[in-house]
């Protein structure tokens, strides 16, 4: 589709910071999450220029500079030395309020080292005689220590990707979401029948979701092979670093390097445990990443060796577990979006094994009363009923907190008893995939 779609706090925050200029601020994030989309939208309705950092030579650098300031000067402007830039903003920003937007920063510093003392020198002496609001973008978060606002563009929730997909029910919005994530980027190629987009983006020789994975995990990470190694570790159950170790089969010390990289780069998130442990425990925090190591990735040879239809029909089974997987997920989201909260989180036994009657537990606040949400998730099969409530309820027994909500999620609807049995009961909640994605 086409059009500006969600970031409705992101816009917010910016335009907060505008009201402060002059005044710089640092735009962070993962490739692929719509940073330049945002801006150009935050940039709508004010003065602009954009200057962007590029692969390739210095003075191809410099021309395009050159022609941004051309551009919003009206008159011929040439750069010739990236000494010769802030003065040259510092002139022509002394009038009235402008945005200025220096994308790719470390294209910039790639091409002209001393580029960063130009710019400290800049924000340190000459900005506040401007009207500017000075903002600089890139991946790396290192540049949030140097700025007092900063914004760290996050993966869109499930909620917000809905704007992708007006046309889709909810389970096809489940579907997208729990293949790609929250990342702009894809869900504008995720067109048509999600499973049919499946099918041909990720089990095909050169499809573009594969690739894409491919791509992340060689250009973002440091220790290529032994983090695609954790990543399919983990995708097969392992979850502590000891059993990523034993499982992977790479040595303590280059594994425990390849887990730092890959939570650095935010492609897998740390936790502790909530059993007795409390031991660290690691999960992929990508869904694209997730999805192909989970599910695709294990039929890779039978694409090559035999044909991408042949891998995909036989990994439907794996797929549908996989939704049904992710389903717990979005609904732990769910809780997230729609309540105050101090913890959510899945149940874990004193081995650090999940539980397998509580999928996980929150910790929220509702109509100023602290309570403890004990929840259980059903995407495919049989209806949530009497017998599920039971189950929960006596599990719960066990579990630290009062006060209970029994929040019961499902895709397959509820019996008539348990229907009943929430008229009668306000601590029982039912929330259908349709309450999920309402708008």
């Amino acid at each position: 589709m086409d059009g500006f779609v969600g970031r409705v706090e992101e816009l917010r925050y910016l335009n907060s910071v505008y009201q402060k200029a002059p005044v710089s601020c640092a735009v962070c994030g993962r490739r692929h999450l719509g940073k330049t989309a945002l801006i150009k939208q935050f940039c709508k309705d004010k003065n602009h220029i954009y200057l962007s950092g590029m692969d390739g030579l210095r003075e191809d650098n410099l021309a395009e500079i050159s022609h941004a300031i051309s551009e919003y000067s009206g008159k011929g402007v040439i750069i010739d030395d990236i000494e010769d830039l802030f003065p040259m903003l510092k002139k022509i920003c002394a009038k009235k309020p402008v945005v200025v937007v220096i994308d790719r920063y470390s294209d910039l510093v790639e091409n002209f080292p001393q580029f960063t003392s130009y710019l400290r020198a800049f924000m340190n002496r000459d900005i506040n005689s401007t009207k500017m609001m000075l903002i600089v973008c890139d991946t790396d978060n290192s540049l949030f220590g140097r700025f007092y606002y900063t914004l760290d563009v996050k993966a869109m929730t499930y909620r917000d990707c809905m704007g992708f997909h007006p046309t889709y029910s909810p389970v096809q919005q489940l579907m997208a979401y729990s293949t790609i994530g929250g990342t702009p980027a894809y869900h504008r190629m995720f067109n048509g029948d999600p499973l049919e987009v499946i099918r041909r983006q990720f089990f095909d020789h050169m499809s573009v979701f594969s690739l894409e994975v491919e791509s992340m995990v060689n250009s973002e990470t440091t220790l290529r092979t032994a983090c695609s190694k954790v990543l399919a570790a983990m995708a097969t159950g392992a979850e502590s670093l000891k059993d990523i170790i034993a499982r992977s089969e790479l040595s303590v010390a280059v594994c425990t390097r390849a887990v730092e990289d890959l939570e650095h780069k935010g492609m897998i998130l740390k936790e502790v445990s909530s059993g007795p442990s409390k031991r660290s425990v690691y999960s992929i925090h990508s869904n694209i990443l997730r999805f192909f190591y989970e599910v695709v990735n294990r039929y890779t040879h039978q694409m090559e060796f035999d044909s991408p239809e042949a891998a995909h029909e036989r990994a439907k089974k794996d797929i549908d577990n996989y939704f049904e997987k992710s389903f717990k997920s979005v609904c732990m989201d769910y809780i997230t979006l729609n309540y105050k909260y101090s913890f959510v989180g899945k149940l874990r036994k004193r081995d650090d094994s999940k539980d397998d009657v509580v999928d996980f537990v929150a910790a929220v606040v509702e109509n100023d009363v602290n309570r403890t949400a004990v929840s259980v998730c059903r995407l495919y099969g049989d209806r949530l009923g009497k017998e599920d409530y039971d189950a929960l309820v006596n599990r719960s027994r066990s579990i630290a907190g009062s006060n209970r909500i029994y929040m019961m999620f499902s895709g397959a609807g509820f019996s008539p008893e348990l229907k009943d049995m929430a008229e009668k009961d306000r601590n029982i909640r039912l929330i259908s995939l349709d309450d999920i994605y309402r708008q």
